[in-house]
C-alpha cells in the first residue's frame, strides 16, 4: 500500500484544477479576500487539506484508498473532490443540481448523482460505500433534519465503513465573533441556528443556514443509532483549518467507543 506522500504526489501531479463560474466557495472566497490569487489560492489549498486529513485518517487505521468506493455529499464543485478522485477507487459525487454533477463529469472524471433537501428521499438510494464524506452541510441544517440526516447518510455506509463529517464549533464562532462568542461561560445551548446563508437565494435559509453544535449534540446524536459507533472527534485546526470534524464508524459487531 502506498505512503501519505506517494498519495500526495499522485494528487498534485493529477488534479484538475479547472473551476467552475459559478462555484459558491470561491465566490464567497474571493468576497472575503484580497484578490483572485488569493481566493484561488485558498481555494486549492483548503480543499487539499481535506483530502490530506482524510488520506491520512484512514491510512492511520490500515485502509488503502485506492481499494475504497468514498461518496463526497454535497460536493458543490468539487473543491475537496478534484483531489480525491486521483486517489481512491471509486469516486460518487451528490448536490442538488445537475450542473453540479455535470461538472464533475466532465473535469474529474467521477459520476454522481442529484440529491434532495428531504433527507427521506436519499433512504431510496441505491448504493452503499465504503466512505462517506460530508463537509459543510450538518454545520447548515436546522436541528429538525440533523439527526434524520445523519441517519439517513450513516444508511448507506458499509458494515466497518466510515461516515466522517464538519461541524461548526462555539471556539470557532469567537474567532469570527468576538464580541458575541468570546465568552466561553455564554456557551450554554448544545444547538443554536441562524437563517442565513452564501448561496444568495438559491437555498432557502430556512432549511440551509448556519448552526453551531456541542459536541455532546453530536456525541447523542451518534449514540442514538444503533449501527453507528463514534471513533474520533479532530477540533478545528486539527484536520481542516476552521471546521471540526467527526468520524463514525459503521458497526460489524458490538460498538467500541473510541476516544
Amino acid at each position: 500500500m502506498k505512503q501519505l506522500q506517494d498519495f500526495l504526489l499522485v494528487m498534485d501531479q493529477e488534479v484538475n484544477r479547472a473551476i467552475s463560474p459559478r462555484d459558491e466557495m470561491l465566490i464567497y472566497a474571493r468576497a472575503q479576500l484580497p484578490s483572485d490569487e488569493a481566493a484561488r489560492t485558498y481555494y486549492f489549498d483548503t480543499g487539499k487539506e481535506l483530502a490530506t486529513g482524510l488520506l491520512q485518517y484512514l491510512l492511520s487505521v490500515g485502509l488503502d484508498p485506492e481499494q475504497l468506493s468514498i461518496l463526497d455529499f454535497a460536493a458543490g464543485y468539487g473543491r475537496v473532490t478534484r483531489w480525491l478522485a486521483p486517489t481512491y477507487g471509486m469516486v460518487t459525487v451528490a448536490d442538488l443540481e445537475q450542473e453540479m454533477i455535470d461538472f464533475h463529469g466532465r473535469s474529474f472524471g467521477v459520476q454522481g448523482f442529484v440529491s434532495s433537501t428531504d433527507p427521506q428521499v436519499f433512504l431510496s438510494h441505491k448504493k452503499d460505500y465504503d466512505v462517506i464524506f460530508v463537509f459543510s452541510l450538518f454545520t447548515h441544517l436546522p436541528h429538525s433534519t440533523w439527526r434524520t440526516w445523519l441517519g439517513a447518510l450513516s444508511g448507506h455506509v458499509k458494515p466497518g465503513g466510515h461516515l466522517i463529517f464538519s461541524t461548526h464549533s462555539y471556539e470557532l464562532m469567537a474567532q469570527m465573533n468576538p464580541a458575541q462568542f468570546g465568552d466561553p461561560g455564554t456557551w450554554v445551548e448544545e444547538f443554536l441556528f441562524w437563517e442565513i446563508n452564501e448561496t444568495n437565494g438559491r437555498l432557502e435559509t430556512s432549511a440551509y443556514g448556519c448552526n453551531v453544535v456541542k459536541q455532546s449534540y453530536v456525541r447523542r446524536a451518534v449514540d442514538e443509532l444503533q449501527d453507528l459507533e463514534f471513533v474520533r472527534h479532530y477540533k478545528g485546526g486539527e484536520f481542516d483549518r476552521y471546521h471540526d470534524i467527526y468520524v463514525t464508524r459503521k458497526n460489524v459487531g458490538g460498538r467500541t467507543i473510541l476516544q
